[in-house]
């Protein structure tokens, strides 16, 4: 999401709070011009140390197997789009649960 630097002002508190539960990258601007980004603390390690993203990847990857094993035990067919949103979900519930 791009937003001018004065609205961000305006608006700071809304601004962290989407990125930091939603994960979204806000990029500033100032006459239509990129000037600065707000990113999530997670993001920010994950830029930090990309070995962490592989690995935070990786475990995603796992939870969905893991997800989709259990749905067909119970007889369930699963699409990965279901699966994806479900692991989403959880992410998001855990970062705002931290806030």
């Amino acid at each position: 999401m791009k937003v001018n630097i004065r609205k961000a002002r305006e608006h700071f508190s809304e601004i962290v709070n989407t990125v930091a539960i939603k994960g979204e990258r806000v990029i500033l601007v100032s006459k239509n011009k990129p000037k600065a980004a707000i990113v999530s603390l997670k993001d920010l390690e994950s830029i930090e140390n990309p070995g962490l993203r592989t690995a935070e990847r990786l475990a995603q990857i796992e939870r969905i197997r893991k997800t989709r094993k259990a749905l067909l035990r119970k007889g369930v067919m699963s699409d990965s789009t279901a699966a994806l949103r479900k692991v989403r979900d959880e992410r998001i519930e855990k970062i705002s649960d931290c806030n």
